[in-house]
C-alpha cells in the first residue's frame, strides 16, 4: 500500500473522510489500464497534464507550495459540496468560494492560470492556480 493510500485510510479511521469519499480518492491513485483514459472532471479530458497548485506566502517569510493532480480537485470540490460549506475563514469572516466557477475553469483543458488569490489581514497570501 502506498503512502497516499495509507493516509487516506487513516483519514477514514479518524472520521475525516467517509468510505465513499476515500474510495473516490483511492480510485484516482490506481494505475491506469493501457488505453483507459484518466478520470476527468465533469466529463472533460484535459489534453495535457495540468496541476492544481496551492501556494502560500506567510508574512513571516515561510512558504508552502503544494501541487495536486487535477483529478483530486474534483474530489475535493465534491467533498466541499457534500459538507455544505465552501468558504475560507479570512480574519474571522467567512469568504465564500464559487465552486461552480472553479469547476467550470478546471474542466476547460485550455485554462491555465490563477483561480483565486486571498490576502489576509496579517499579510499572508494564498494563491490557487492551475499549471
Amino acid at each position: 500500500m502506498s503512502q497516499e493510500q495509507e493516509k487516506i485510510e487513516r483519514m477514514v479511521q479518524q472520521g475525516k473522510l467517509s468510505r465513499a469519499e476515500a474510495d473516490e480518492l483511492l480510485a484516482t491513485l490506481e494505475p491506469q489500464d493501457s488505453g483507459q483514459p484518466h478520470p476527468s472532471i465533469q466529463g472533460t479530458q484535459p489534453r495535457t497534464r495540468r496541476t492544481f497548485r496551492i501556494h502560500v506566502d506567510k508574512a513571516n517569510g515561510k512558504h508552502v507550495d503544494l501541487g495536486f493532480p487535477m483529478s483530486l480537485v474534483g474530489v475535493g470540490l465534491n467533498i466541499l459540496a457534500r459538507r455544505g460549506k465552501a468558504a475560507i475563514d479570512l480574519d474571522g469572516k467567512d469568504v465564500p468560494i464559487d465552486t461552480e466557477e472553479i469547476r467550470r475553469l478546471i474542466a476547460d483543458p485550455a485554462f491555465v492560470g490563477e483561480l483565486m488569490t486571498v490576502h489576509t489581514g496579517d499579510g499572508d497570501t494564498v494563491v490557487l492556480s492551475v499549471e
